[in-house]
């Protein structure tokens, strides 16, 4: 019964009426593929542009969040320089002009780089020789390098290495009477560069954790790793150093030349 409805339908009294009902069944159904089709297009640009949007949002976001985490590392820098410089002044005026100085050196090295969130791991590794010169009018301390020759080019965090310097000197060798050691080191793991920065200071208090006892250094220096890349990509690793000795940052970021 069905099949002679649908013969019915399709096949009319004459040639000409059979090729006019087909053709116009045909003709439908080919128009609403094509309208379809077009719907179905239209969506996925849309779609398409929605999501380069919100990626464009997010990379916006992003951008303005690492450039509020720099801001806050300046002045945190700065204000811990001019105090420490302020201690010389009239005391030992000769060392706080040095130190003035060279002051100066890092904040113009700082602004050269100031709209630039990575650089080359040579510069950065000019920039915290610099902050080593001005605390070494301070503290005798000996800094070590140990830097692989292709690591030099790779595409690091501007001013990732300063602040764990910086804790390592005012949390750590500036605690200790005698011998006072810092040792940088970087090197390719693969895909990924490693960068080390190991004290020989008095280590970490007893409880001491990651997520609860971060200063600005460590809080600042996550937060700008978590921004810039993927989650599995870094790493962050704060512990005892060698024999139990000191402290010891480890930061793993993927291998990039800058």
């Amino acid at each position: 019964l069905i099949g002679a409805t649908v013969e019915t339908n399709w096949i009319g009294g004459s040639v000409y009426e059979t090729f006019t009902r087909v053709t116009y069944r045909l003709g439908t159904f080919v128009y609403w593929a094509i309208a379809a089709m077009c719907v179905a297009l239209d969506y996925q640009s849309d779609l398409k542009d929605r999501q380069i949007r919100n990626a464009e949002l997010e990379r916006l976001l992003s951008e303005a969040r690492l450039s509020a985490l720099r801001t806050q590392l300046d002045p945190h820098f700065l204000f811990n320089t001019l105090n420490a410089i302020s201690a010389y002044v009239e005391s030992r005026p000769r060392e706080a002009r040095v130190m003035l100085e060279q002051l100066g050196d890092l904040m113009r090295m700082s602004l050269d780089h100031a709209d630039t969130q990575a650089i080359p791991l040579e510069r950065e590794l000019a920039f915290v020789d610099r902050y080593v010169q001005l605390q070494q009018v301070r503290f005798d301390i000996d800094v070590g390098l140990d830097v692989a020759p292709e690591a030099l080019a790779a595409a690091v965090p501007t001013f990732i290495l300063q602040p764990l310097v910086e804790n390592a000197i005012r949390h750590g060798v500036s605690q200790r009477t005698g011998e006072r050691h810092i040792d940088i080191a970087a090197r390719r793991e693969g895909g990924s560069l490693v960068l080390q920065v190991r004290d020989n200071g008095r280590g970490l208090p007893a409880g001491w954790e990651l997520l609860n006892g971060r200063g600005i250094g460590l809080r600042n220096t996550q937060a700008r790793l978590q921004h810039m890349y993927d989650a599995q990509d870094h790493e962050l690793r704060v512990g005892p150093g060698p024999e139990g000795v000191g402290t010891q940052v480890d930061i793993r970021v993927p291998f990039r030349i800058a």
